[in-house]
């Protein structure tokens, strides 16, 4: 399964660059994500929640840094075994930057084989969809959080995106 997107932000490409190419900031942003450990500057296991069909459990995705060419280019690889059944995951991410903006163009990829793939039939897809699609969502917002801390610290009072209250 394949999927891909962009979306935009006025961080710069450096910074956003430094989000996606930091294994402990980026890994956090994926769903259904539990923890993490680092070996290396490029290696690390993270723990996350899986669900395939009416299976429901945990999995320690062996994850690496392939290529990190700043600021432009972020790509990583994982795998693991599922029942039985490999999982393979690749992300890869184009940092463009424009005028005052930067473009994230982003091209996720999971293969599931064995019994778990035939218990996971096309549900397999949308889940991939929506979970590719939930970490740009996350990482978009993570990037404007970040430009809202960094305002706040300059000052810049920033207009209120709507209101919570009680009655």
């Amino acid at each position: 399964m394949n999927h891909s997107g962009t979306f935009v932000t006025t961080r710069s490409a450096e910074e956003a660059f430094d989000l996606l190419a930091d294994p402990r900031r980026f890994a956090p942003l994926l769903p259904d994500f539990e923890s993490m450990s680092v070996m290396d500057a490029t290696h690390f296991t993270m723990r996350i929640v899986i669900t395939v069909g009416q299976i429901r459990g945990h999995v320690n995705l062996a994850m690496e840094l392939i290529q990190a060419s700043r600021p432009t280019q972020v790509e990583y690889r994982g795998s693991a075994t599922i029942a039985g059944s490999p999982l393979r995951m690749g992300i890869n991410f184009s940092v463009n930057p424009r005028a005052e903006m930067t473009d994230v163009t982003w091209q996720g990829e999971v293969t599931l084989e064995g019994i778990l793939a035939l218990v996971a039939g096309n549900g397999l897809e949308t889940m991939g969809r929506q979970n590719f699609d939930r970490m740009a969502q996350r990482l978009r917002l993570s990037l404007q959080d970040e430009q809202h801390a960094d305002d706040e610290k300059k000052g810049v009072e920033l207009a209120p995106e709507g209101f919570d209250f009680e009655i």
